[in-house]
């Protein structure tokens, strides 16, 4: 019967081992899996900013809300929105920044603009706006602001980025356009809005500003970057982890039943 003892003892073992192994592959895919994979939330960061053109009251890593591009899947990301709430003033911020060397077409302020649900919340008449960085021609992106209580809704940011195009433009919009946007103030009482709007540009469009675009004191850009192809994805992660785990789980079915065998054959020869 001591070989019978041993070989429990050693069943024992394997089933530990394939526990905490499989223990293992569960945490390991918690820690690589990325959060937005995990629980998407479409929400602002709390928040406001002065609507001057003025960009370094953002935070290019905190406020980051979603890539833009020009709605075509597997295109490269040409814009970035920002996004903040102020829960007092029941208002929402809002922040298109191009990338790299592109521009936004700032003569054409019919065509840079927040929506939320279809209708306008802020552009050039409508709500707070001013142009970052422009010339009267090209802008580095605009910032806007407009009253909107919580709840949720369907948000859309677009302007017009300028190209070597016949139509000499390509549009850019949040990816996939009208995209959901929750705001929850939880614990705030709704207050009347008690922001000062800013004085509207005269008549022929935006003057230039002096505002600069933040660098080196604020997060990089690109610390949230969708349209990466190259390397293996979350997704990829999540499905090898997974494998693993299935893996482990044989082990462990295949462990508990070879003990069973020779457990038998063992008292055979004993007899």
């Amino acid at each position: 019967m001591r070989g019978f003892s041993t070989v429990k003892r050693r069943h024992g073992s394997m089933t530990r081992i394939a526990i905490a192994a499989a223990a293992g592959v569960l945490l390991l895919t918690a820690a690589f899996v990325p959060a937005s994979m995990l629980a998407a939330a479409p929400t602002p960061a709390a928040g406001s900013a002065t609507v001057d053109g003025n960009t370094g009251d953002w935070s290019l890593g905190a406020d980051f809300f979603g890539d833009m591009n020009d709605g075509v899947d597997g295109h490269p990301v040409r814009a970035k929105f920002y996004a903040k709430y102020d829960c007092d003033a029941e208002a929402l911020y809002g922040l298109v920044l191009v990338e790299g060397d592109e521009k936004a077409r700032q003569d054409r302020p019919d065509e840079a603009y927040i929506a939320i649900d279809g209708g306008t919340l802020a552009d050039s008449s409508h709500g707070d706006f001013a142009w970052v960085n422009g010339d009267g021609t090209l802008a580095d992106g605009f910032e806007a602001s407009g009253s909107l209580e919580p709840g949720s809704y369907t948000i859309r940011a677009h302007v017009l980025v300028a190209d070597d195009s016949a139509d000499g433009y390509t549009p850019m919009d949040l990816i996939g356009r009208n995209v959901p946007l929750v705001i929850e103030c939880a614990g705030v009482a709704p207050t009347q809005g008690t922001r000062t709007p800013t004085p509207k540009p005269p008549a022929g469009g935006v003057a230039p500003t002096t505002g600069t675009r933040p660098v080196n004191t604020l997060p990089p850009t690109d610390t949230i970057d969708q349209s990466a192809t190259s390397g293996p994805g979350g997704a990829g992660l999540v499905l090898l982890f997974l494998g693993l785990g299935s893996f482990v789980s044989l082990v462990a079915t295949r462990g508990r039943r070879r003990p069973a065998a020779i457990e038998v054959k063992e008292d055979i020869d004993r007899r």
